[in-house]
Parts: C-alpha cells; sequence; structure tokens
C-alpha cells in the first residue's frame, strides 16, 4: 500500500511538474497543448538555426580562407614591384614593405646599400644606417594591426631617445612634462600670441591607423610661425581606401600670408581605395624664400624637379629632391649629399628631409555589422544586434564590433514572447521530472506484480 502511494505521488508529481514548466514559461494560464506547440515551435527554430549556423559558417570560414589570401597577396606585391637598385644615387630607398607613412628630418649612411627596400626599423638598426635623426612612422604591420613610433635619435643602429605606441596607446616625449607644466600654459596666459614646443614627439595609434609628430622646435610669437627639424609618419583606413603620408621639414619661417623662408622640405602621399588605381603625390624644394624657389644648388633644386644633379661628380655629388615611384609605393628626399662616389657606391651618403608613403587598398570583405541591414533576420542590427557584440551584449555599447563581418550570434532567437518556453533551470526541473514519473511508474509497475505472483 506503500508503494503503490508513493508511485502514484510520484507520478502525479512528475506530471505537474511537466505540464507545469511550459506552462509558467509560456506566461502562465497555458494548457498542455500550448506546451506541445511551444515545444514544436522551438524544436523548429532549433533546427533552423543549427542549418543556418552551419551556412554562415562555412561562409564565413570561405570569406577568412579568401582573405587571408588577398592579405599575403597584398603583403608581397611591394617586394615583387621593388628591384636592386641599378643607381642607388638616384633611387632613394624605400624602407620595409609594409604600408606606411614615414618622414625623417636627417640620415647619415656610410656605405649606403644598394637593396630596396631598406629596412623598415626607424633606429635605422636593418638598414645599415649610422645616425638617424627625427624619424616618424606609423605603419600597418603584417597582422593588420597598426603601429606608431618616433625615434628621436639614434646611433649606429642604437635608439637614444622614441616612442612608441600600439593600438589604444598614446605617447609622448621625454619633455612632456615641460610642456604641460610651463610651456603650454605660457600660450594660454598670452592668448595664444607667445607660444612654444621643444623635443614634440606625440605618438598616437587606433583600430584603424597611427599617428606621428616630430619636431625639435616650434614657436609661435605674435603671428610669426618658426618650425626647426620636424617630421610626420601617418596612415589611417577605413572600409574601402588606405591612406599614408609622410612629411619632413628641416627650418621654416611663416605668417598668415605665407612663407618667408624654408630650407629642406618634402612629402609624400599614397592612397589606395579597392576597385581603383592607386594615387601618389611627392614634392620637395630645398631653398624658398618669400615663396620663390632659389636655384641652389642648381636651377632644379628651385621647382622641385625630380632627381636634379649638382655638386661636384664623383668626389662630392648632389641629388635635389630624389624622387622614386613605384605602384604605390613613393620616396622623396629634398636633398642628398654623397661622399666619393664611384660608379653606384658611395663612401658616404647625407639625406636631408626624406619622405615616403605606401598604401594598400583594404581587402574585400562584408562587414555586416556597420552595413545597416539585418542579415541575419533577427529583427535587430548593427549595434543592436548581440552577434555585433564581443560579449553577447546589445546593452553594452563598449563591446560593440562594426568591424565584425557576421551578425550570427549563434544564441536564441525571438518566438513571438521574446524567449524560448524553456530557460536552463526549466530543463534540470524537466529531467527531474521525468525521473519522478519513471520511479512512480516502476514503482506501481513493481505492485502489480507482486500481486500477480501472490
Amino acid at each position: 500500500m506503500t508503494r503503490n502511494r508513493t508511485g502514484v505521488l510520484a507520478l502525479v508529481a512528475g506530471t505537474a511538474v511537466i505540464v507545469g514548466l511550459p506552462a509558467g514559461s509560456l506566461g502562465g494560464g497555458g494548457n498542455l497543448r500550448q506546451a506541445k506547440d511551444a515545444l514544436q515551435q522551438a524544436g523548429q527554430d532549433v533546427d533552423a538555426g543549427l542549418k543556418s549556423t552551419v551556412q554562415k559558417t562555412g561562409a564565413a570560414t570561405t570569406a577568412a580562407i579568401e582573405k587571408t589570401k588577398a592579405t599575403v597577396r597584398q603583403r608581397t606585391a611591394p617586394a615583387k614591384t621593388r628591384v636592386p637598385a641599378t643607381d642607388p644615387p638616384r633611387q632613394p630607398p624605400l624602407h620595409g614593405s609594409n604600408p606606411h607613412g614615414q618622414g625623417t628630418v636627417g640620415v647619415v649612411d656610410v656605405d649606403p646599400s644598394a637593396e630596396r627596400p631598406l629596412g623598415a626599423n626607424p633606429d635605422g638598426s636593418d638598414s645599415g644606417e649610422e645616425a638617424v635623426i627625427g624619424r616618424a612612422r606609423g605603419e600597418q604591420t603584417a597582422s593588420g594591426a597598426f603601429h606608431g613610433h618616433i625615434t628621436i635619435a639614434a646611433l649606429f643602429g642604437r635608439e637614444l631617445a622614441g616612442v612608441d605606441s600600439t593600438p589604444g596607446q598614446t605617447s609622448t616625449g621625454p619633455l612632456q612634462s615641460l610642456q604641460t607644466g610651463v610651456l603650454d600654459p605660457l600660450c594660454q596666459s598670452t592668448n595664444q600670441q607667445v607660444c612654444l614646443s621643444v623635443l614634440r614627439a606625440d605618438s598616437t595609434t587606433t583600430t584603424t591607423g597611427s599617428t606621428n609628430d616630430f619636431a625639435v622646435a616650434r614657436a609661435s610669437l605674435i603671428g610669426l610661425n618658426v618650425g626647426a627639424a620636424e617630421s610626420a609618419g601617418n596612415i589611417s583606413q577605413d572600409a574601402n581606401c588606405q591612406t599614408s603620408a609622410g612629411s619632413a621639414r628641416t627650418a621654416n619661417v611663416s605668417t598668415s600670408g605665407g612663407t618667408i623662408a624654408a630650407v629642406a622640405n618634402s612629402s609624400s602621399t599614397s592612397r589606395s581605395c579597392r576597385g581603383q588605381a592607386p594615387q601618389v603625390a611627392n614634392a620637395s624644394q630645398v631653398i624658398n624664400l618669400g615663396g620663390t624657389g632659389i636655384a641652389i644648388p642648381a636651377p632644379g633644386c628651385a621647382n622641385g624637379t625630380p632627381d636634379t644633379t649638382a655638386g661636384i661628380p664623383g668626389l662630392l655629388p648632389i641629388i635635389c629632391n630624389a624622387d622614386e615611384i613605384a605602384g604605390a609605393a613613393a620616396v622623396r628626399e629634398a636633398l642628398s649629399v654623397f661622399a666619393l662616389q664611384v660608379g653606384t657606391n658611395a663612401l658616404l651618403k647625407e639625406t636631408t628631409a626624406a619622405s615616403e608613403s605606401f598604401s594598400v587598398a583594404p581587402p574585400e570583405r562584408g562587414t555586416q555589422c556597420s552595413d545597416g541591414v539585418d542579415n541575419d533576420g533577427d529583427g535587430v542590427i548593427d549595434a543592436s544586434d548581440p552577434g555585433c557584440h564581443t560579449d553577447g551584449n546589445p546593452n553594452n555599447p563598449d563591446s560593440y564590433d562594426p568591424n565584425d563581418d557576421s551578425e550570427a550570434d549563434g544564441g536564441a532567437r525571438n518566438l513571438g514572447a521574446g524567449a524560448l518556453p524553456f530557460s536552463g533551470t526549466d530543463v534540470i526541473g524537466l529531467a527531474l521530472a521525468g525521473l519522478l514519473a519513471l520511479a512512480g511508474g516502476l514503482l506501481l509497475r513493481r505492485r502489480e506484480d507482486l500481486r500477480t505472483v501472490r
């Protein structure tokens, strides 16, 4: 009698839990048919979700493979277009084959190499450059991440002072405390009439680019602007294009009306967009007075004529506006002086105001998390879609990734009422209810077996 009562109670309890769980989850007042319908709907959605996930995973995998192939092709292309220089004095070197913008105030290179490109380290350690002054570089590495660096000074491949930044970082020079504590307040107190910057070295890198600005000195004195030994190396990228720029200026004096005097300035820009030919531009000038170029040391040095030769052939040759463009890679040196040049070799090369740029169009990709389209059909778009958040939480703006290629989040989909009919807790309860029902059935069966034997 006790076993019979226990079995019946177990069956009743199990049935109540099984019936009650979906009814409660579906909003109260539901019956068994509602639970059945909800379970069937859940099964259909899970099946559809699995098929969709498989399809999207396959598509994403294929896209990732193609993206990797494209990236490899793009990263190796520059090395193929650059060949060993047959005339190094006339072919200024690109530094590295990664996309970058770079500006250098001055370089001394003993026994300059004929290799093209040279090493990419801003301190000259892998290019054989003995002295580097004021080199700013913004670069996209082989991994696709951006990186910024400024070599303030380096000798024999050893950096004496410099700053570095990776995505999310901003770095400043060794005199930043003097700048912010003394010089900036002075500028503010004089209503921007007396402003001074000393040994400026600012490097900022994000997930979409890097800006790097260097200057030994800058001054603004009652409308007169003076700059000494300045350089910049920048790179930026959006969904379709990448732009790189480098510049270097040795000395400049100007007013709001224009340039008063300038010595050895150069600039280089490169822009690459998907489906378009790259756009590059180089410019330089040796001496400028009052907006007019001075024909020193040769007429072409005044107006930026590329590869203008001057000096003493063999003993002390000089090249103004040394220029090189190969596809999307461009280099410009305002003034290059050689010592004891024999053929394509020289004992020494001194470069003043060198700029270079190289860009690569972003690879084709279907970035779904910033296209304004409900790609996975779940009723939410871009930042509102859990699949576009690294933590799956659409209410957390910090986890939103606009560069995510897929809105699919692999999680629950809406079922009319806004939730699946069973939660994790419900599933556990359902399992326990099943065990209760099974136990009750076994107890009743055993009771009947005993009765039959008797």
